[in-house]
């Protein structure tokens, strides 16, 4: 092995002491490197498991999942940090320096991260004031999908369509939270003029009631036919609204259809189509 050295430090005009001192400055590195990348790993399974014990601290699922990934950021720029002064310290670059003139330095530096400041700011806004959580339906900038991850300066969040939208936090500025409270189902159904109209909107009552008692952990309050909403060129269009658990109106929407449907085809209640009458002057 010292044959190897000699020769290396022969080839690069080196001496020996002086390759040696290199390699372990690298070695140095290195260990430091892999140190800091498993500490953010040990750190997050930490978190992770302490955090799965959220009915203890009296907190749901979703927030839990927040604070988690909030954690998660702060450690992993910390222990970044630490890597990068003791990276300093091993290639013998005092830090003592850098870190009195941070002060200075950072007025400097702001002015060219106000947006990186901001993002962080808004971060810790959104968690304190609790407008959305991981697992929340929510539309943001025009974007629609469930939060993935609420991080100090960036909320991802996946559309129904699989997408995966990254935004800055400090972009952020109306949330609209679907999961906050309870949703509202409405089924628009239309029945031919020539219906007993009367008929269809008593069908339409004893079936939603029927759901609600067969399906409450879905439908939060007792349903509410409101009549006719629309006229339109086949038929008339009535309406049944339904509160709700969140995010379950979409589900009973669909639910809530095909009972109707299969209840008019039974009463002889007739679905509108378009209709054309041919007229014959022979």
């Amino acid at each position: 092995m010292r044959d190897f050295f000699t020769k290396i430090s022969k080839y690069f005009q080196l001496d020996t002491p002086l390759l040696y001192y290199y390699i372990s400055i690298a070695i140095k590195i290195l260990v430091i490197f892999l140190l800091a990348k498993l500490s953010i790993l040990i750190l997050d399974r930490l978190v992770v498991k302490v955090f799965k014990l959220y009915p203890r601290f009296k907190m749901n699922e979703q927030k839990s999942n927040t604070l988690a990934g909030i954690l998660k950021s702060v450690i992993k720029y910390v222990v970044y940090i630490i890597m990068g002064i003791s990276i300093l310290d091993t290639l013998s670059i005092p830090t003592q320096p850098i870190l009195a003139t941070a002060g200075l330095g950072g007025i400097a530096i702001g002015f060219g991260a106000q947006s990186l400041v901001r993002d962080v700011f808004t971060g810790f806004f959104i968690l304190f004031e609790d407008q959305y959580g991981v697992g929340d339906y929510v539309t943001i900038n025009g974007v629609t999908g469930t939060v993935e991850e609420l991080g100090l300066r960036i909320t991802r969040i996946r559309s129904f369509n699989g997408e995966l939208h990254i935004i800055p936090n400090g972009e952020i500025k109306a949330v609209t939270n679907a999961s906050r409270g309870s949703s509202l189902a409405i089924i628009d159904i239309g029945i031919a003029y020539e219906s007993d109209q009367g008929k269809a909107m008593k069908i339409l009552t004893e079936v939603a009631a029927e759901y609600y008692e067969n399906n409450k952990d879905k439908a939060a309050e007792s349903p509410e036919v409101q009549g006719i909403v629309r006229l339109e060129e086949a038929g008339v269009i009535i309406r049944t609204i339904i509160k709700t658990q969140p995010l379950m109106h979409w589900n009973v929407e669909r639910e809530l259809r095909k009972l109707i449907i299969d209840a008019f085809k039974k009463e002889k209640i007739e679905i509108p189509y378009p209709k054309r009458i041919m007229v014959d002057k022979k």
